[in-house]
């Protein structure tokens, strides 16, 4: 059987897209492992699927590992580049169904008409421990854990996602032990984004700035994570690191994205999504 797929990129991190709505077989477990690997398969970060319609579209999230996140930041702004290059040209927003509630995406397109960037709602952050969720009774907002080797000052915060940020300063060799140590830690029973997070100087027009670097349940470390974005500018502006109402610059390993934290807990992120190839895949000859 072969299927057609567009691969789409934002920032790096990369998504085979699917039409999903007539399929009869699901894209979670073994297929998307088979799909993603980069030696056998096509080669991804994820599978992203399109069901309903234009007027309604759904988007499912499945990782290259083939767990079944919430969310997708990235992968969303992918979404939102295919339905309106290849379904609606003349439209600007959309809204989208995830596992993470119904977002609004409003696009800017180039001079080519083709969709560049997308600001998409992202919902409230929750540091509620059911809505993380984290296996205890309280919050855990930039509180000391023990993790190996030190202790580390960590917040959990939900923003579609569970996700563990931090602050503390780290080197990329203890970056490389907490990161696995924390994603799967009995703290996060349905597994963990982990963020470390550095302040930087602002930019030269004042914005302010962060860098953050993400070890993603289901994916190991990635070249950009839209949600953990997202989670560390919740944080900081929350311990007062960055103001709320402001796009605050956040430079990923594969590029920047523009979060803005609003007064009520919500986010709005702003980014790229770039169209890589089309393709068929033979699902017969995938390893």
């Amino acid at each position: 059987m072969r299927l057609a797929f567009i691969k789409y990129h934002g920032l790096g991190n990369d998504f085979l897209l699917f039409d999903g709505r007539d399929l009869p077989f699901a894209f979670a477990g073994s297929l998307a492992r088979r799909l993603c690997d980069r030696h056998t398969g096509v080669g991804a970060d994820g599978v992203l699927l399109w069901t309903g319609s234009v007027e309604a579209p759904r988007m499912q999230v499945v990782n290259a590992d083939g767990s079944s996140p919430e969310m997708c930041g990235n992968g969303l702004r992918c979404f939102v580049k295919f339905l309106l290059d290849e379904h609606a040209p003349s439209r600007l927003h959309l809204h989208v169904a995830t596992g993470a509630g119904m977002l609004l995406c409003v696009a800017e397109r180039g001079p080519d008409g083709g969709v560049k960037t997308v600001a998409a709602s992202m919902g409230l952050g929750s540091y509620e421990p059911a809505a993380v969720p984290i296996a205890r009774t309280s919050p855990l907002v930039d509180e000391e854990i023990e993790v190996p080797g030190r202790s580390l000052r960590l917040t959990a915060i939900g923003t579609g996602n569970p996700h563990g940020v931090t602050f503390d300063a780290v080197t990329a060799e203890e970056r490389a032990q907490i990161g696995p140590f924390l994603s799967e830690n009995e703290l996060f029973p349905q597994r963990a984004n982990i963020e470390f997070v550095q302040q930087l100087g602002p930019g030269e027009d004042g914005t302010p700035r962060l860098q953050v670097d993400v070890y993603e349940r289901g994916c190991g470390w990635t070249q950009a994570c839209g949600t953990g974005a997202t989670a560390a500018v919740l944080v900081a502006a929350r311990l007062g690191m960055v103001p709320s109402e402001r796009e605050v610059a956040v430079r990923l390993p594969g590029g920047w994205l523009g979060i803005t934290a609003h007064a009520d807990g919500s986010a709005t992120m702003r980014g790229p999504a770039v169209e890589v190839y089309r393709g068929e895949v033979d699902l017969d000859a995938l390893g």
